[in-house]
């Protein structure tokens, strides 16, 4: 069960908008919030969220199964001089189909590519996150002409199995006895046949201190999962890790071909093995690599201002 669990653990309304789109090298325009949106899909109805103008960025949560809310914080970091679009992915927050088994890596594709001509963008920067970042890696290997550009924060590589168990053993060795207590009880068949919401919020919780370099930022992001909310499905990592372990080989293959820009941002301290980031960076021409000191798996949470600095010199450079 603690081996599933590194899945989500590690990969764990309208508002106000930027008024106009700014460039690198102009003050950033304060966001509150991104404006909710849909796009009507075959099997289900995907809910977004777009913040800010200008540059188009689509930014990718964690997991499998993270909602969008859970990377909120680094959507309204580029909305500051970019506009933000936020999906919760197939299978997460409010984006849930009708059958669990149309939650598949294919469609999940699919919809970000279908969100893309809706909103009659040619192409776009992709920023993901853990697992967001691995879907990225999938998005760019089957439609690299779609991407313009490519960000991958705290991300996962192109398998599971060149750095799960990995991520694992860093995460359990910096978790207190109490957190490991509620691990094991919250994994309990048992108590999870329950109430499986609960308890993988429960599970969510014990294993989010050990993401952090500074731990009493990770209050912040426990604070986010409120129960009776759809934060984390389980059922897609289900689906789609298997998927995506099946593909590995045919997807690194593709990624060596492709010829985006790429930028990877890496916490010195992230239970993410460091060569995981080395290995993209390897598998990604050209791509460059940015160390972030004292910094866990969330940099948009423990090192915002570098995040953001890195971002800003990828999304424009020389100030354009």
């Amino acid at each position: 069960m603690r081996t599933s669990l590194l899945v989500f653990s590690m990969l764990l309304g309208a508002g106000l908008q930027a008024q106009t789109p700014t460039r690198g090298d102009e003050s950033p325009t304060p966001v509150v919030a991104g404006t909710a949106r849909t796009l009507p899909r075959p099997d289900l109805v995907l809910h977004y969220k777009d913040y800010g103008r200008g540059e188009p960025v689509l930014v990718l949560a964690g997991g499998p199964g993270q909602s969008g809310e859970h990377v909120e914080p680094l959507a309204q970091i580029i909305a500051r001089r970019a506009r933000a679009v936020l999906p919760d992915q197939r299978g997460t927050g409010s984006s849930m189909p009708n059958e669990a088994a149309a939650i598949t890596l294919d469609a999940t594709v699919a919809d970000l590519e279908a969100l893309r001509t809706a909103l009659g963008l040619r192409n776009w920067t992709v920023v993901g996150h853990s697992w967001g970042g691995m879907l990225a890696l999938e998005y760019a290997a089957k439609l690299p002409g779609s991407i313009k550009g490519l960000v991958l924060v705290a991300s996962g590589g192109a398998s599971f199995a060149s750095f799960g168990k990995a991520y694992n053993d860093n995460a359990m060795v910096r978790m207190s006895q109490d957190s490991r207590t509620a691990l094991d009880y919250w994994s309990q068949p048992a108590v999870v046949a329950k109430d499986p919401a609960r308890a993988a919020i429960e599970r969510f919780r014990a294993f989010a201190h050990s993401a952090f370099y500074d731990r009493a930022k990770a209050n912040e992001w426990i604070a986010m999962l409120t129960p009776g909310k759809e934060h984390f499905n389980p059922e897609a990592a289900k689906y789609l890790r298997p998927a995506y372990e099946q593909g590995a080989a045919v997807r690194a293959a593709a990624l060596r071909d492709v010829q985006i820009p790429a930028l990877i941002v890496h916490g010195r301290q992230d239970p993410m093995p460091e060569s995981v980031a080395l290995e993209n960076q390897s598998l990604l021409k050209g791509s460059r690599l940015v160390w972030l000191d004292r910094c866990g798996h969330l940099p948009f949470l423990e090192q915002p201002d570098a995040l953001e600095k890195a971002l800003v010199e990828f999304l424009f450079p020389q100030g354009q």
